[in-house]
């Protein structure tokens, strides 16, 4: 087992209710976590995740039925000096956010590269946006000075939607260096219900150095 999954592994107790997001390493540590057939509950934001956790056997709760979380995992896209967070490619970052704020720790897993001084330019901010207030967004995001892309689908003729059926706005700007004021003002705007900015929601982050694990941030 790599040793980034060792220390994970390290901080799941029994009886624990932890939740687990999306990307490989969590994938990884949902498989080595089956393998040690410990007594937790599994509740998860990803519907993939969630299945992949009943073909290892988990006993898999949704959010109504759990009050909290003892211990979560995710990845993200982009991480800085602060534990703030871009969890953006995804798309559920509206539910990964609640089970995030739910969770005594929410701890980042990946490589030691993912984390620099700033959130990285070449991540987008996300914004899920109720339909018919796309267009008043996209003027928006570009009044801010940013430019924009409606999500659309590789699949299907039209725009990506999430399980609430809205839309994925994805923002780009030079830099970050005003990612809260940003932030705050598209969280406010009419139609948005949510961005894929984190701020002061990770607890901690283990992070991968070639042999080595670098924790930053401290357990609560």
């Amino acid at each position: 087992m790599e040793k980034l999954l060792e220390e994970a592994m390290k901080l799941i107790k029994p009886k624990m209710i932890v939740s687990f997001g999306g990307g490989n390493t969590v994938g990884r540590l949902m498989k080595e976590v089956a393998k040690q057939n410990l007594d937790i509950t599994v509740c998860t934001p990803s519907e993939v995740t969630k299945q992949t956790c009943l073909d290892l056997g988990f006993f898999v709760k949704e959010l109504d039925q759990v009050d909290h979380i003892d211990l979560g995992f995710d990845g993200c896209d982009s991480l800085d000096k602060n534990l703030n967070a871009l969890k953006s490619n995804g798309g559920i970052h509206v539910f990964e956010k609640i089970y995030a704020s739910m969770a005594t720790n929410y701890v980042i897993l990946g490589p030691k590269e993912r984390m620099q001084e700033q959130l990285s330019s070449d991540v987008f901010l996300s914004l899920e946006v109720i339909e018919p207030a796309i267009d008043q967004v996209v003027d928006y995001v570009k009044k801010l000075g940013g430019k924009v892309k409606v999500r659309q689908s590789s699949d299907i003729a039209g725009m990506v939607r999430t399980k609430l059926g809205n839309g994925l706005v994805d923002c780009y700007f030079d830099n970050w260096d005003k990612i809260d004021d940003i932030n705050q003002k598209l969280s406010g705007f009419n139609g948005v219900v949510g961005t894929s900015y984190f701020h002061n929601l990770v607890t901690f982050a283990l992070l991968s150095d070639g042999d080595k694990v670098i924790q930053i941030g401290n357990a609560k």
